[in-house]
């Protein structure tokens, strides 16, 4: 006999964990005694703590792209046209994600939008360097500019600058003594479209110092409404009626200025 019942519990046992019961019967439920033994689901089992995404992996990337990863990795200044928003960007030469990394406060640098986008860089063959978001997919290009500065034009969003803070201390020399007076303007050295005079005097908007403009000036060119000037990062800007209108001007070596970025129609400063 006790045998028989010793034989009679294993099989309800094993009965309820097949999903069987005895005719009549309730079926057995997660956490109901069958002759002692707790019966669990493995679905029902409590999932363990949560993990943190990791971050993509290093991409194995060319020596030679490497090479120029570190010959152009430094700390630079990433700012808008105008210098109104800009914060610390700095391009380091180790591996990261889609390409080398990149450091900067995200909080301070959140006054521009597309930074937000950014977690690694890369040198293009062009000379130019690329940001780059987690797919690998350009960000924003920056081009070659003047005293190791890079210039990008995005689309609809305006220009934006990656300015080495070493050379624009050495800029910041210039003096407004030496930049006020007449300029003429031109698109080809010699055929002047137009003629200004820098002011050391306040601008009526506030927003720099005044700026004159001679009669007979090209009305393409003054659709932007030229009202002041100032000096930034070693630069000449010459800013318009509106926020988003400036035309930034870079020292050439013959002491002429050019407007950066060119945009495909130069535009050159130069004494009368």
């Amino acid at each position: 006999m006790a045998r028989r019942h010793m034989g009679l519990a294993a099989a309800l046992v094993l009965g309820a964990q097949m999903g069987v019961t005895q005719p009549g019967a309730a079926p057995a439920s997660v956490g109901t005694t069958v002759t002692g033994v707790q019966l669990v689901q493995r679905g029902d089992v409590p999932p363990g703590p949560a993990t943190a995404p990791r971050p993509p992996a290093p991409s194995r990337l060319d020596p030679a792209v490497r090479d120029a990863g570190a010959r152009l990795a430094a700390p630079f200044r990433l700012g808008n046209a105008d210098g109104s928003r800009s914060c610390p960007f700095a391009l380091k030469a180790e591996p990261a994600g889609p390409g080398l990394a990149v450091d900067f406060d995200r909080p301070a640098c959140a006054i521009i939008a597309f930074s937000a986008q950014v977690v690694a860089w890369l040198p293009d063959p062009s000379g130019s360097l690329r940001l780059l978001n987690a797919q690998g997919r350009t960000v924003a290009e920056f081009t070659e500019g003047a005293n190791g500065s890079f210039e990008a034009l995005r689309e609809g969003d305006g220009v934006y600058f990656l300015t080495n803070p070493s050379a624009a201390d050495e800029d910041t020399e210039i003096k407004v003594d030496e930049v006020v007076g007449e300029w003429d303007l031109a698109r080809q050295a010699g055929t002047p479209i137009c003629r200004w005079t820098l002011l050391d005097q306040p601008a009526t908007n506030g927003k720099g110092k005044a700026l004159a403009i001679a009669a007979g000036c090209d009305p393409a060119l003054l659709r932007f409404g030229p009202v002041a000037w100032d000096i930034e990062g070693g630069n000449i800007l010459v800013r318009g009626d509106t926020d988003a209108a400036v035309i930034r001007f870079a020292r050439q070596e013959d002491g002429g200025w050019a407007r950066t970025p060119e945009r495909g129609r130069p535009l050159l400063m130069n004494r009368p």
